[in-house]
């Protein structure tokens, strides 16, 4: 079981290059890939979105990647004939307006056609520096995942443990409940036969009422079916945060059944604490990826 919260960042120079590259993840409900690159690398875009759904499932990663080269990484050419040009028509304004201002070079600077810097083109060989740069922010990023999974982990066998205790406390009285309900059902027979005229259809459904309103063991056959899946579901090394929450939804919808139908007062608060507890489940999943 994992975490959906990690961090890794890696500073290396190869030669005089120098290379960062990050990784965040935090919470989200699907895989929201957001990868942060200069205009030059922009062509392993997809190359690091494939590498990052190879090694995760949910949350929201971003990536950052920034490459800083030495002075032999760019070329620097200056365009004289258009610099010439610039030099001719200052002249010309100067004339014109009778100035005495003197063309120097910080007014041609100004001009970026003048002086043009390029980046030599080969960033392709810088690919397998990033992308191992990269898989060792994921080694770092899985293993504080892992982490977390564990502290989750944790958290969740405690709870499901609880909500255990307290199925089966409901469980021990379903004996009393029935019984209840028996004479229930008794003292209206009573009733009727006690009447002259007996309304067969009005008893049957009173009957028909109470055993339905009374019998619970399905819903907690089912609960403990759920319980027990749930806890060998935790102890898988693969993604089961979606599984896990899909088991909360159909414990919750046990349990109201067992609400409504319980007749015991009780029971109302075992009934209430495990409501809150799979509540407390399912905050705890949207964290586990």
């Amino acid at each position: 079981m994992y975490g959906m919260t990690g961090y890794s960042c890696k500073e290396q120079y190869f030669g005089k290059v120098y290379v960062f590259t990050e990784i965040k993840s935090v919470n989200s409900r699907f895989l929201d890939i957001n990868v942060y690159l200069p205009s030059y690398l922009n062509f392993m875009d997809i190359k690091i979105r494939e590498m990052i759904k190879k090694k995760l499932i949910r949350g929201k990663i971003d990536i950052s990647v920034s490459i800083k080269f030495n002075e032999d990484a760019y070329e620097v050419k200056a365009d004289l004939k258009l610099a010439k040009k610039y030099i001719e028509n200052l002249k010309q304004i100067i004339d014109h307006f009778n100035l005495k201002d003197d063309i120097r070079l910080f007014h041609l600077t100004k001009y970026d056609d003048v002086i043009n810097i390029e980046r030599k083109k080969d960033y392709d060989k810088y690919w397998d520096i990033i992308s191992k740069s990269l898989l060792e922010n994921l080694k770092e990023v899985t293993k504080m995942k892992k982490k977390e999974g564990e502290a989750i982990k944790k958290d969740l066998l405690s709870i499901i443990k609880n909500i255990n205790n307290n199925v089966n406390n409901i469980a021990k009285n379903v004996p009393k409940m029935e019984k209840d309900i028996f004479d229930t059902i008794k003292n209206k027979i009573k009733e009727f036969l006690d009447n002259d005229i007996i309304d067969e259809n009005k008893l049957l459904n009173e009957v028909v009422l109470s055993v339905n309103r009374s019998c619970i063991n399905e819903e907690i056959k089912r609960l403990l079916s759920h319980i027990d899946y749930f806890k060998s579901i935790i102890n898988e090394e693969s993604s089961v945060g979606k599984r896990l929450d899909f088991l909360c939804q159909e414990m919750h919808r046990e349990i109201n059944t067992i609400g409504s139908k319980a007749t015991l007062v009780k029971l109302t608060g075992n009934v209430i604490s495990i409501k809150n507890d799979i509540e407390k489940m399912r905050e705890q999943i949207r964290n586990s990826e």
